[in-house]
């Protein structure tokens, strides 16, 4: 076994950068392992993923993830589902009773209706106002060349592709024009996320863990 295939089955360690990101489902999961496999963040950072399966499941996964102490720290990607958000709010309450009031603003990077929004800004500046597939499939069509979308994996296989290093930085731009106010739709502040890990700084990994601790 070479050096390289051995550290690869290493389980990670606090003595490095490590850190975890709990997707919400395939959809998260499988953009958030696209941006990874094209080399976008820093390489100070070891970046793992795992999905959640819903967002009903994340504030489990994350408790027994952060308990393990496997990781610097451990963070969380995901929809704010439909309005009233009673499952996203419910999420960042267990959160925040594991370690104290407002820490999950920290920690949790979301996107408001749906990732389909982060997804689709790789290509241009748009406005999802519904997580309805049926209701997004037209304007997926027009940008991806995908036909009838139900983000089955076939689907998925073939939007991410047509993400690059180049509309990487294009999606960024679109964003920064996004409100990061969880009502608002469309938001997101998973630029944030983006931005810490493209920096290779990891001050930002110590500041959210003074306000953890």
């Amino acid at each position: 076994m070479g050096k390289n295939e051995m550290a690869k089955r290493l389980p990670p360690t606090r003595n490095e950068n490590s850190i975890l990101i709990i997707c919400e489902g395939a959809e998260e999961y499988d953009y958030m392992d696209r941006l990874r496999s094209l080399g976008m963040w820093s390489r100070n950072f070891s970046i793992e993923l795992k999905d959640a399966k819903s967002i009903d499941n994340i504030s489990a996964v994350y408790a027994y993830s952060y308990r393990a102490d496997n990781y610097k720290l451990v963070v969380i990607f995901c929809d704010t589902e439909r309005y009233p958000y009673e499952q996203f709010l419910a999420m960042k309450n267990k959160i925040n009773k594991i370690h104290g009031d407002k820490v999950a603003d920290e920690v949790v990077y979301f996107v408001n209706p749906c990732t389909l929004q982060v997804v689709l800004s790789h290509f241009q500046p748009v406005r999802l106002t519904s997580n309805s597939k049926t209701d997004n499939a037209a304007i997926v069509e027009k940008l991806t060349g995908v036909k009838g979308y139900d983000a089955s994996m076939r689907q998925r296989v073939a939007i991410y592709r047509k993400i690059t290093v180049e509309n990487y930085e294009v999606m960024r731009r679109h964003l920064a024009q996004m409100s990061d106010i969880y009502t608002d739709i469309p938001s997101s502040n998973v630029l944030r996320l983006f931005q810490a890990l493209d920096s290779g700084d990891p001050k930002w990994i110590v500041d959210i863990n003074k306000k953890i601790e």
